[in-house]
């Protein structure tokens, strides 16, 4: 059932694009005639027909299929040579008209050929960085699962158990207030750990702490909840600093401490953020065990291409210095001002 469901969408598929590809043959073939008639009135010559023709078939590969560019490339040759002398004939007398027409036939599928393939990358292009979007949000989502699942997960139900042993009353009264207050700490520090990654998802202290408040925040809290040592250094930061860009920098340090805390195999990492009157520079530095930048590319893992498309939507760049046993430093580069046109731009 589910195989012929399936045929029976191709075949409509097929029937659609059949249907419009004709419908733009035929659109394409009525305007380029009425032209003609409009080209013949006025005296036009073969040359400024020719460049009138060569618009409307770069239009049509703009907007239409490969097949329709085709078409509308050769009515507009016979347009040409029903054009020249003899007009209303067919059959061309001049030589050089001959060639002039050929010439324009070459010229116009030559057009349709680089244009189609331009569309053809584009949208190729486009997909791709789709996949990339989206890849990198199932990642994202697959890590807060694994986090919540065997980390926070599992402690509530020891500290479930934990509460029904103390509720059932098999500890002796000298134990209770020792254990109250063991628990007392295991919830304090499960709140801490759910604040922590609600802070990853989106921090709306951001928005009034400032870009190096936060991330100074951020270095604490992940070092404390991995057992990591994260020295942040942050200063002369322009003020202030474009929520687009804050946004951005904090996800990219997000990603790359990540990335360090699990990969790199040490416990120290260092972080840097300063900027100057036109730009702002993240670095992230570890002395681990570093990778191949050409394997680290095509990594599913490191999420390097994420980081990447994050900071060219604020104009920003990104570099990557490591070798294998020699560490790794990240650095980040966002033009001051950039992030707010490109959010301009985009409305």
């Amino acid at each position: 059932m589910f195989h012929r469901r399936s045929g029976v969408l191709r075949t409509t598929t097929t029937m659609h694009k059949f249907w419009r590809s004709a419908a733009e043959c035929s659109v394409a073939s009525l305007a380029l005639i009425l032209l003609t008639v409009v080209f013949y009135r006025l005296h036009f010559n073969l040359a400024t027909a020719s460049l009138l023709y060569v618009i409307v078939v770069v239009l049509l590969s703009r907007t239409g299929s490969f097949i329709s560019s085709i078409v509308a490339s050769i009515v507009a040759a016979l347009c040409l040579a029903h054009l020249a002398p003899p007009a209303f004939s067919f059959r061309v007398d001049d030589p050089f008209d001959d060639v002039a027409i050929i010439a324009f036939l070459i010229a116009s599928l030559m057009i349709a050929h680089l244009i189609s393939r331009v569309r053809k990358q584009a949208e190729e292009a486009l997909s791709s960085v789709s996949y990339k979007v989206i890849e990198a949000e199932e990642q994202e989502r697959q890590r807060i699962s694994k986090d919540l699942h065997e980390g926070i997960g599992q402690r509530l139900t020891l500290l479930m158990i934990e509460i029904e042993q103390l509720k059932g009353g098999s500890l002796n009264g000298v134990e209770v207030p020792s254990r109250i207050d063991a628990l007392l700490k295991q919830s304090t520090e499960l709140v801490t750990d759910v604040k922590t990654l609600a802070h990853e998802l989106y921090s709306p202290r951001l928005e009034y702490l400032g870009i190096a408040a936060v991330m100074r925040s951020f270095c604490r809290d992940l070092g404390e909840q991995k057992r990591v040592e994260i020295d942040f250094r942050g200063d002369n930061l322009p003020s202030p600093v474009p929520p687009d860009i804050s946004l951005c920098l904090f996800r990219v340090l997000q990603e790359a401490l990540h990335n360090a805390v699990q990969h790199s195999g040490v416990r120290q990492f260092g972080v840097q953020l300063n900027g100057t009157s036109e730009e702002i520079h993240l670095t992230v530095r570890d002395c681990g065990v570093g990778f191949n930048l050409e394997t680290a590319k095509t990594s599913r893992g490191l999420g390097l291409n994420h980081m990447q498309e994050r900071l060219k939507l604020v104009k920003g760049s990104f570099s990557i210095d490591s070798q294998p046993k020699r560490g790794t430093t990240i650095h980040a580069r966002v033009p001051v001002g950039s992030g707010s046109d490109s959010m301009r731009a985009a409305e």
